[in-house]
């Protein structure tokens, strides 16, 4: 009878064993170890920094710098495509990947939450906001928008530009994912206008000759550095490493000829 309760209790201890190992592994699952391999959190749809070629393979401005920062630290890169900016970010939090290379504007939000290195693109002071053949008249600041009828905002939800316009509470805003689905919210008159990065106004112009651009003056809090790499605050090793990679690849010019590549203004 003793032994068959020795057994019960080593059982019975056995059993809590396992279920502690079990949910240690749940808590630690959000955090992969991803040894010689660099993830790179990213999403299509973004020309010219990412998108999807004719075969299904990702291309852009961001994807070869991608490449070329994982050559340099001796890694293969993997391509994780997320879909939005918001599980972006929950990735990187849950370090499920290494680094978000997006066209991400560097905030001081932002920075609060996770490491940025700054690698393309210039200070941003003011945002264009694109209309579809004409701008309405007596806008001269972003709250100037609200008093125009009808008027519906495009914007990508946790974008930089979202952030933007969440300081305006009397705004309408719409949210969609992709830079296209804007346009064509413009063109069949559901929306007035769109907000995007100053460095692709340039190359939608000469898509779309009817659209129109008015520039509008941000405030000193509201203001972007330029585009940066995301990494987790903890990994402050790679972070560092990153640093000086990149400031190699500008000033080796290749951050300049990766932007003549993709028609991007600087």
């Amino acid at each position: 009878m003793n032994f068959f309760k020795k057994l019960s209790l080593r059982s019975l201890g056995s059993f809590f064993a396992v279920i502690a190992l079990s949910l240690t592994s749940c808590l630690n699952a959000s955090e992969e170890k991803h040894g010689d391999k660099f993830v790179v959190g990213t999403t299509s749809g973004y020309a010219p920094y990412v998108s999807l070629n004719a075969q299904g393979e990702y291309e852009g401005f961001d994807i070869d710098l991608a490449y070329l920062i994982g050559k340099r630290l001796n890694r293969e890169v993997v391509i994780r495509d997320l879909g939005s900016m918001p599980s972006l970010l929950v990735g990187l939090k849950k370090k499920k990947i290494d680094a978000i290379i997006w066209a991400m504007s560097i905030t001081d939000d932002r920075e609060k939450e996770m490491d940025m290195i700054y690698y393309q693109g210039d200070k941003i002071c003011e945002m264009p906001f694109v209309f579809w053949k004409q701008v309405p008249k007596g806008v001269e600041k972003i709250e100037d928008l609200a008093k125009v009828p009808n008027c519906t905002i495009c914007v990508e939800a946790g974008s930089y530009q979202d952030s933007v316009l969440q300081k305006y509470p009397d705004l309408k805003v719409r949210y969609l994912d992709k830079i296209a689905d804007s346009i064509l919210e413009l063109k069949y008159r559901k929306a007035l206008s769109t907000v995007l990065d100053n460095s692709l106004i340039e190359l939608l112009q000469s898509q779309y000759k009817d659209l129109k651009v008015l520039n509008l003056p941000l405030p000193s809090d509201q203001r972007s550095l330029g585009n940066g790499i995301c990494i987790h605050k903890e990994n402050s090793e790679l972070t560092q490493k990153i640093n000086l990679i990149v400031a190699d690849l500008i000033a080796e010019g290749e951050i300049a000829k990766l932007e003549k590549k993709w028609n991007l203004t600087h």
